[in-house]
């Protein structure tokens, strides 16, 4: 952190050991603080994953909201060196910045009371949804099941191992999961990705490949969206299932949008199943895997503000803690 981003943050009352340098902060005009990504972070040059903490800016900016002592703090996001015609209205040109353009699109809709977008990012924004509202949209469906094998799942990493012993059907996981009912239907690595018309690596909206939600579950009306990290702290969390639980709402709530699920020849992991009137976004840390920006009276504060959004409880979130004696406990 800069000694000018320290000295912005401390005269709203908020205390950060590892805000990103390479995000700009402006003060200037009091009550509202102007952040500003670079190029990289928003995916339009040299994109970088929007879990990363230099990408990551609903997450920063629901932690400075959470911690400033100033309430009546507005935020408005900008774009270094961004204009309206960087952008054509047409298909974005990488998946990384058609995310960045739809995270941007419902964070400004959901929490327009405290947040904003720049001039130019505003009329970018009107522009990704006049391209929504007029072109067709179809997903990735799951190719085949997700692997269930301990070995291999540990060689891909520890989240993988975990988020299978999580759904793993011979373990408790109604508990484990806070489910509602021990009949609901849990499924891994749900694709996130998004495409103009049909799929094709030429007409990609959002990332796909491997780009998915850890975990979700169709619990009576509801579909939980899980986000998973083991030994891994990151704010970018809240970045990750913000996107996740639009895009579910989008394609499996919505009704009368261009945004539909594709129809395999074969369905896997229960994806023709996916289906509910809500959406829980729920991030799921191990017992000593928060990042230190996300204690728990800041995670607490996170919890209300997302809450409070324009969706009237249709898209709700919480924080999740579990060990591996696969117990969880809810945080306030």
């Amino acid at each position: 952190m800069t000694p000018r981003q320290r000295a912005i943050l401390t005269s709203i009352g908020v205390t950060l050991g590892d805000f990103p340098d390479s995000i700009g902060l402006d003060y200037s005009k009091p009550p509202k603080l102007v952040m500003t990504l670079t190029q990289k972070a928003a995916g339009f040059s040299n994109p970088i994953n929007m879990q990363d903490t230099k990408a990551c800016f609903e997450a920063w900016c629901l932690i400075i909201k959470a911690k400033t002592s100033n309430p009546g703090l507005k935020i408005e996001l900008d774009v270094k060196n961004i204009t309206v015609a960087d952008y054509d209205g047409k298909l974005p040109k990488n998946g990384h910045w058609g995310r960045f353009l739809y995270r941007i699109l419902k964070f400004s809709e959901q929490y327009k009371q405290w947040f904003e977008l720049s001039t130019a990012l505003g009329k970018i924004k009107d522009k990704f949804q006049n391209y929504l509202d007029t072109k067709s949209f179809e997903t990735n469906a799951p190719s085949k099941e997700a692997e269930d094998d301990p070995d291999k799942l540990l060689n891909k990493g520890l989240e993988s191992y975990v988020e299978q012993l999580l759904v793993d059907s011979s373990s408790n996981k109604t508990k484990i999961l806070k489910l509602s009912s021990a009949s609901a239907i849990v499924g891994r690595q749900l694709p996130v990705g998004l495409y103009e018309g049909t799929k094709s690596k030429y007409n990609e909206v959002f990332t796909g490949g491997t780009s998915a939600a850890d975990f979700w579950a169709v619990d009576g009306d509801i579909i939980k969206v899980y986000e998973l990290k083991s030994k891994n702290p990151m704010v970018g969390i809240i970045t990750e299932i913000f996107f996740y639980s639009n895009y579910v709402y989008d394609i499996f709530v919505e009704k009368g949008n261009h945004m539909v699920p594709c129809t395999p020849k074969k369905y896997y992991r229960n994806y023709d199943k996916i289906g509910g009137k809500k959406v829980q976004g729920i991030m799921l840390s191990d017992s000593n895997g928060w990042h230190p920006s996300l204690d728990e009276l800041t995670r607490r504060k996170i919890t209300n503000i997302m809450n409070t959004n324009s969706t009237a409880g249709i898209i709700q979130y919480t924080f999740f803690k579990y060990n591996f004696k696969m117990s969880i406990t809810v945080t306030p």
